[in-house]
């Protein structure tokens, strides 16, 4: 993995090769190794490389042999072997063992159709001298990130946002229709992103730009799920295999690789894939002080039954808070996920041993991982219900006191498009309107995910709650802290469960192979009973979670009231509101640890952004 920037326009000045050395810099850390420019009359590429593959060979920018071709790619692409072993049958050879000559010499082959033989993990950008036309290209899921800046005269295109900070550091160029939305979200969704003109391309979607004919940007590919009646004994077969290929494509490189594990079922599938291919397999887990919040034990179980190597870290409150403002520095946008500070935290003890690290995201969009997920069943009780009845019962559950069932209640007579956003719900818009003096009622949730329950709205139920967290929580949350938080450590990052292959089965799942009565993620669990170590196999779904909620009754109370009053941020967030979060959390009335935690990571990240 590495760091891209590049710049296309009339004519480059000596003031647009400043800007991207600078630009370079402030996105050292994605790739160390080394660094290149490559200059021409209308074109800059930039690239910061962590070497994994062909050390000697691999060097970025790329260009072709006739030198019409030249390309900067982040990522990995785990076919190109067999990518180039069919273009060599066809008659081409290579200079380079690197993924970036077979990419090359695939687009002067096919053209545009060249990114839908790609299977991987990637964001490129490709200049093309012959048709003097820019194509920038990101993967089906969005693992890599790629950002644009569409110019009065030409395009800017970025891995990550902090090249724009000594620029835009002003609130003006602040998009607070997209931060209203973290506020629900506790994310920003894509494509919008914290600053006004600056969009991420979207997952499974190209861009060409040309001086003559602009901007155009179109969908190659996309992740759909379409549950059908495929027999389980079939899956569970072709499941595992599919992920224990899946596995071993992940573990192509020159350089260490590793595992984050935990003692959850996904992480402890791919270590056991892993350590199958690879015997001195190291594996690195993090938990916390506080009884109940730390998977650390599961793992030291899971790591003597595999005879792993494994690195173990424990953060107290304090340690939580230093690493805390450090890693939303390196988000650049807002991402109120607490379990990324787990993530910034061990990714930089792994680095110490390893270059690459595997990990389990993916897993429960695509099985049906999540706890919430299960009341699809529970709330069907409501079903039969006229729809005037429910808004009667939705009237009373609304005016009811804080009491169990009330929510349950709302649930049941609100229709799924209206209240399910994704895997975090932080604060509804009655809630946002009190709380910002930005917010705008024209600019609600549903905004984002109208559109997409538009597009889905002949599926079940679950499988609608799978799409919508596909779509916006999996691109907008878990691979934006993935990618960030182990690049700040220049540690490459790779999700063998969001493999096309392994999508290829698990979109044909019904709901019983997903969820039954309280167990999830059925059929995988099924296709790798013996073998993966037993403790885990029923195990829960925790997912490095954060003691926010006693952090703040105690440890974290003073510094979470001391951030919340912040004169920075007292114009655009009541004070009072966010206070009485705070207060009513500490004083046992209600769990507000997640609105709390959005409120701090807001302020301590417009404090970093804004100078």
């Amino acid at each position: 993995m590495c760091g891209l920037v590049v710049l296309m326009k009339n004519k480059t000045t000596i003031e647009d090769l400043q800007f991207m050395q600078y630009a370079l810099q402030q996105i050292k850390h994605r790739g160390p190794d080394d660094e290149q420019l490559y200059v021409s009359e209308q074109l800059i590429l930039g690239f910061n490389r962590l070497s994994i593959i062909d050390l000697e060979g691999g060097s970025q920018p790329f260009h072709s042999s006739d030198k019409t071709c030249h390309l900067v790619f982040n990522g990995e692409i785990y076919n190109y072997l067999e990518l180039r072993t069919q273009l060599e049958k066809l008659g081409f050879s290579f200079e380079t063992s690197c993924e970036a000559e077979v990419i090359v010499t695939l687009y002067q082959l096919l053209g545009l159709e060249f990114m839908s033989q790609l299977r991987g993990m990637f964001s490129l950008v490709l200049y093309d001298e012959i048709t003097q036309e820019l194509i920038a290209v990101r993967d089906r899921f969005g693992i890599k990130p790629l950002y644009y800046y569409h110019l009065d005269d030409g395009i800017f295109l970025t891995s990550e946002l902090k090249v724009f900070k000594s620029i835009y550091d002003k609130e003006q160029f602040l998009d607070f229709k997209a931060l209203q939305h973290y506020f629900t979200f506790q994310y920003i969704p894509e494509p919008d992103t914290c600053l006004i003109d600056i969009k991420a391309l979207e997952a499974g979607t190209y861009l060409t730009y040309s001086l003559e004919k602009g901007l155009r940007i179109k969908t190659y590919a996309t992740v759909e799920l379409l549950p059908t009646k495929k027999t389980s004994y079939v899956l569970k077969e072709e499941l595992q295999q599919a992920i224990v290929s899946s596995v071993k494509s992940h573990l192509q490189s020159e350089v260490e690789v590793g595992c984050f594990l935990s003692g959850g079922i996904d992480s402890t599938i791919l270590t056991t894939c892993a350590k199958a291919f690879k015997e001195d397999l190291k594996a690195f887990t993090i938990g916390f002080e506080e009884e109940g919040y730390s998977e650390i034990n599961e793992a030291i179980k899971t790591a003597e039954k595999l005879k792993l190597d494994l690195t173990t870290k424990t953060l107290n409150a304090h340690e939580f808070m230093k690493e805390a403002r450090q890693a939303i520095e390196f988000l650049d946008s807002p991402v109120a996920d607490p379990s990324s500070v787990a993530i910034y935290s061990i990714a930089r003890e792994a680095r110490k041993h390893v270059k690459v690290i595997l990990l389990g995201e993916g897993a429960d969009e695509l099985f049906g991982g999540y706890r919430i997920y299960r009341e699809v069943d529970a709330l069907k009780l409501f079903n039969p219900i006229p729809k005037p009845m429910k808004q009667i019962l939705l009237w009373v559950a609304n005016h009811l006191p804080n009491m169990k069932g009330k929510n349950f209640i709302r649930r049941g007579c609100i229709p799924l498009r209206d209240r399910y956003v994704g895997n975090a719900f932080v604060f509804n818009e009655q809630e946002k309107e009190q709380l910002l003096s930005f917010y705008e009622p024209s600019h609600s949730f549903t905004e984002i995910t109208h559109p997409i329950y538009d597009q889905i709205k002949n599926l079940d139920p679950l499988t609608q709650m799978q799409m919508i967290d596909l779509k916006t929580w999996l691109r907008g949350d878990l691979l934006v802290k993935s990618d960030r938080l182990t690049m700040a450590h220049a540690l490459e990052l790779r999700v063998p469960f969001l493999d096309q292959q392994v999508l290829e089965l698990a979109k044909y799942l019904t709901h019983r192979e997903k969820i039954e009565g309280v167990q999830t993620k059925i059929l995988l669990r099924e296709a790798f009973e013996g073998f993966i170590p037993a403790h885990v196999l029923e195990a829960p779904k925790k997912g490095y979670p954060v003691p926010l909620k006693k952090w703040f009754k105690n440890e974290l109370f003073d510094e979470a009231r001391d951030i919340i009053l912040a004169p920075s941020c007292e114009h655009l967030i009541n004070q009072k509101v966010a206070l009485s979060y705070l207060e009513a959390h500490a004083k046992g009335r209600g769990d507000h640890s997640r609105k709390i935690w959005t409120l701090m990571t807001f302020i301590l990240w417009y404090e970093s952004w804004i100078k």
